[in-house]
Formats: C-alpha cells, structure tokens, sequence
C-alpha cells in the first residue's frame, strides 16, 4: 500500500478556524524549519480569510510573507487555498487579475493550487485551472461537500471528471462543515478513485467530531492525502490532530512515514506562544457540534443567528429558523453551504423567520446570487422566489467573469491618481481586491519592480465589481419602541453590536445633535422593476451615476458607509439610470431604492 500523504494546515486553515488568521510571520519564522524538516506532503501556507487578514489586522503584506517563508521553507511544496474566479475575495474578478495572481503567487513560492468554487460552478474553475498549469503548479481541483437531492455520489464523480478533463492532477474533497461521514466517505472516495483515475484528497473539519474516522475510512477506500493540524491548533472547527492520524496510522499498513518526534516538537512550539492569541479564539469554534449535521451551517454563523434572535426577543421561533434554513437552501436551489453563500442564505432564512411574511425582506447579496452574480446553483431557483428578488429582470447565464472587463490596467490608473506608483503587480493585485487598506501596506522597498511598458488594451474599463456586502438582515419596521434596542449583525464574518435609538431616545448627551434615519416614501421602499436598493443603513458617500447615464451589470453606482466600511453597491442589471434618489451624505434605510434602471 502507498503511505498516506499528510498536508499540514497550521500555517493556514487550522489558524484561520481558531484564531481568524492572526498567526505572525514572527511566530512562524522560528518554527518554519522545523516544519520543513517532517517531511509534509504539502504545507498550506497562504491564500483564504488569511490574506484578508495579513492585509486588514496584521498590517503585514501578503506577497511578502509568502516570499519570506518560501526563503526558508526549502524543501516542503507550499500550498494555496482560492475560490475559483473570486480568488480570496467574495466577488468574481477579470480573468486577467485571476491569471496575474496565480502567476504572481508560484513566482513568489507557490508549488499547489487548491481550488474550489462555492457553487461548485465548474465553470469558475476553467481559467485558474489553466492559469496554474501554465504557470507551473500542481492542481488540486475541489468539490465542496454538502448533499443535497441535486449532489449525490454520482453528480460529484461527473463533476470530478470534468475537473479531470480541465486538467486537475488530483481531486480534492472540500468538506467545509464537517459533515462527511465515514461511511459516505468510503463509497464516495472509492467511486471518485475509479472513475477519475487520480488522486483523492481529503479536507474536512472536525465540527461534527466524523473528521478522524471519515479520514480511516477515505484512506482504506484509497484516498492519497488528508489534510491535519497540529494538535495546538487542531480539533473544533479545524482539522483533526496531525499527532493522533500519523500515530493511528504508525506501522500499518497506510503508514505515513512521518516522524512524531519531531511533529510534537513543533506542536509544543505553538503550544508555548498560544497565549499571544487568547483574544482572538472564539469558545464556539473549539467545540462540536452535531446539529450542523442537519443545517450544514458553521458554528460561527448559527451562534450569530441564535444571538439575533435572543436580542429580538424571539428565540421562540429558533425551531421556524431551523426549518427556513432547510428550506431556504432548498429554494436556492440547493447550493453548497460554503461561504459566502451559507451566510447568504442564513441572513435570508433570518428576515424570513422574524418577517411576518417570507421573503418580505430581501437584501442585495441575496439578489445578486438569484441574478446569477455568484454563479449558477445545483439546481433550478424557486420561480417564485426569482420573482420576489429580481421582478421581471432576468438572471444571467454567463459565467459571471464573462461581463467582466480587464481589471489590471483600470487598478494602475486608480492607483497613481491617488498618488501611488505601483512597483510590481503584487500591488497592484493587491489594490485590486483591497482598495481601501492597500495603500497602507504598499511599501516599494519590499518590492520587485515591475517590466515596464506593461500592455494595455487601450480600451476603456469597466470597474471590477465589488464584493456584495454580506450583511445581517435588519428588523422589519416596527412601531417606535421607547428605549433603544441593541442588534448583532455580521459583515465578512465579523459580528457587530449596532444600537438603534428610537423615536424620544437619546444615545447622546443633552443637547448633542442626533441624526435622523429618515423613513423611505412607499414608492422607493418598495423597490420594484430596476431598482437598486441599500442592502443596510447607512450614509451615501459616493453617487458615481446620473440620470441618463449608460451602466452595465456589475457597475459601481454608489459607495455606502456602514459599519465603519464603505460598501460599492452594484448595478444588478445593465441599461440607462433613469431616477437616482441617494444623494451623497443622506442616511438611507435598509431596502431603500437609491435609483432605478431601466
């Protein structure tokens, strides 16, 4: 029998489960060699919430820390984790900003690509398949995990096959929950082993505690490789232990001929600087939890829907929340519970729960996945809920990088108005996906300096659609309460306590003036055919559109700050801006028509 093949996630995916991707390039530095010495198939080492993290919380460039670690780790292949088309951002990007990054990133060290698409959209997959071969990595093309009528067994090995045929080298298994059980494992696997041919690697979590014993069973079916954590870092919503998989396996037959002496070596190393991460470990994501069985939803994002509902008084309706997050899925069309989309669907199973009328609240996020933005579900949309979302507008059926100009050259021009002289394409890439925190990290010092007389189309740029804000959504209106109310909503994953103040309430003191949130007429609460509505409160910064003006489908027409974050709200359709009511510094109330489309 081969010897099990071991993909350590310490630097990646098990800190970004339990301590939301805060591990330092200085607590890594001193640990590197040793992790370079054990002898891992692969180390996944950057890519996912960890660059947003190095960009937003740590102030430390991405593309550097990939280029110091590669300085060190010599001998072990560093591994990437993107979302297809979006990369590791939550909107799709211009197939030459996805070329340019998985480029920039086997340049800078990058020797594997694991690659998923939430939608499991193969489509989202065919350009960074092709990007990474070209440049020279080894493909690990991945199928999230979450069953459904649609996703059974013999779906997932078609779809396998025709990752396959776009040039993956393995197939992965994305088991983004938690939920695969052994069982199922060992069919799948044995199944996805026959009829593609290639190898099978395993990634799960260990939310439900099935991890370890899916992985006995995926490996005696035949599957090559099984990610691990190091126990300082393993377990709850991240991997199994790499001390307990490596010993379990210890002189049989699947032996992965690793040393343990010196994984627990690097272990207690993490063990000793665990105490620099207290405050960033969440209690929920180190626990199990075997509900997530039923609605497929992370820890994390159930805990923040429970909170609402205890705020809103109405943790009564926790069974109806259960049963909206079934069947809202269902009504999607049954798309996989990865993020973003699981937050996408538990924000509308939420309104849906605390509305008296379903989907009598819809916010943007949710119309841009039924208008196609994210990609195409498993299965069909309910009609009736594609009515509710998008009127008479209709969904998109192209891939949805197609409707994307390039982005590269558009960034450059951006950049130097705003004073900044991009030095390398790392850079500009990372403008591209964080346009507001880059200019603080873009330090040319660190930088190679690009080839000049970079080409340029010469032709016009559309602006690269924005991530949709994935917001928590808000409580339908209400009669004026007569103290203020206190909410948890979540953005990107983060929560965030939000005081509304009613009518008579002061959240200030005497005499200090308080802005009012002012209360849309009818017709521009509606919303209607055309009309691009605020997915939140918030003030209007920016109104990058008049009447008459010509906009195309995935436009920026206004930048709202919430939050503490300016948001770009997009055009979900293309056409002529007919009426625009946002007017920069006005506050705005959730599903407020800003303009209409026609």
């Amino acid at each position: 029998m081969p010897r099990v093949l071991i993909t350590e996630t310490v630097l990646r995916d098990a800190q970004q489960s339990l301590v939301q991707g805060r591990l330092k390039l200085q607590h890594v530095l001193p640990i590197a060699k040793n992790l370079d010495d054990i002898g891992y198939h692969a180390l996944d080492a950057w890519g996912g919430w960890t660059f947003a993290a190095s960009v937003r919380a740590l102030q430390e460039d991405p593309w550097q820390r990939l280029r110091t670690l590669r300085g060190v780790i010599e001998k072990t292949p560093l591994q990437m984790l993107i979302r297809g088309q979006t990369l590791i951002a939550q909107s799709h990007q211009p197939d030459d900003v996805v070329r340019a990054f998985i480029e920039q990133a086997v340049e800078d060290g990058i020797r594997v690509v694991r690659m998923f698409d939430p939608l499991n959209d193969l489509r989202n997959l065919e350009v960074p398949i092709e990007a990474a071969h070209k440049a020279g990595a080894r493909v690990i093309g991945a199928l999230v995990y979450s069953p459904s009528p649609v996703e059974d067994e013999a779906w997932l090995v078609r779809s396998a096959n025709r990752l396959k045929a776009l040039g993956a080298d393995w197939i992965g298994i994305e088991d983004v929950a938690g939920i695969l059980a052994p069982v199922t494992a060992r069919t799948l696997v044995s199944a996805l082993v026959t009829g593609t041919k290639l190898p099978v690697s395993i990634h799960s979590h260990s939310t439900t505690a099935l991890a370890p014993i899916t992985y006995f069973a995926a490996i005696e079916a035949g599957a090559t490789g099984v990610d691990t954590a190091l126990s300082a870092l393993a377990w709850g919503a991240s991997q199994p232990a790499t001390e307990t998989m490596v010993a379990s396996l210890h002189d049989g037959p699947y032996d992965t001929g690793l040393d343990l002496t010196l994984i627990s070596q690097a272990s207690r190393y993490f063990d000793e600087i665990h105490d620099e991460y207290l405050e960033f470990q969440d209690p929920i994501a180190f626990r199990n939890d075997v509900y997530v069985l039923e609605h497929q939803l992370p820890a994390p994002v159930l805990a923040v829907m429970i909170r609402n509902l205890r705020e809103r008084k109405a943790i009564d309706r926790y069974d109806r929340l259960m049963h909206e997050l079934v069947l809202v899925r269902q009504e999607m069309g049954y798309p996989p519970m990865a993020a973003p989309i699981n937050r996408i669907a538990a924000n509308q199973a939420l309104a849906n729960t605390l509305s008296d009328k379903r989907y009598q609240h819809i916010d943007q996020p949710f119309r841009d996945y039924v208008k196609g933005l994210y990609g195409a579900p498993p299965a069909a949309i309910d009609a009736g809920v594609r009515k509710r979302a998008l009127g008479s507008s209709e969904a998109i059926t192209l891939r949805p990088a197609d409707l994307l100009q390039p982005g590269l050259d558009r960034a450059r021009r951006e950049m130097r108005k705003q004073g900044l002289t991009p030095t390398g394409v790392d850079q500009v890439l990372t403008y591209i996906l964080f346009p507001e925190e880059a200019p603080g990290i873009l330090r040319p010092s660190a930088r190679r300096v690009e080839p000049a007389g970079a080409p340029s189309s010469g032709q016009p740029v559309e602006p690269v659609p924005a991530a949709a804000p994935v917001t928590a959504v808000q409580e339908p209106p209400a009669a004026a309460a007569p103290a203020a109310r206190e909410f948890t909503v979540e953005v990107d994953g983060e929560p965030y306590r939000v005081r509304i103040l009613a009518d008579g309430v002061t959240g200030a003191p005497a005499g200090a003036p308080r802005a009012a949130v002012p209360t849309p007429s009818a017709a521009r609460a509606a919303g209607g055919n055309g009309a691009i509505q605020a997915p939140m409160q918030g003030m209007v910064v920016k109104v990058k559109v008049a009447p008459g003006d010509k906009v195309r489908l995935g436009d920026v027409v206004v930048v709202l700050e919430a939050m503490k974050m300016q948001n770009d709200i997009v055009a979900t359709l293309g056409g002529t801006v007919r009426e625009v009511f946002a007017k920069e510094g006005a506050i705005v109330a959730p599903n407020e028509v800003l303009m209409t489309i026609g």
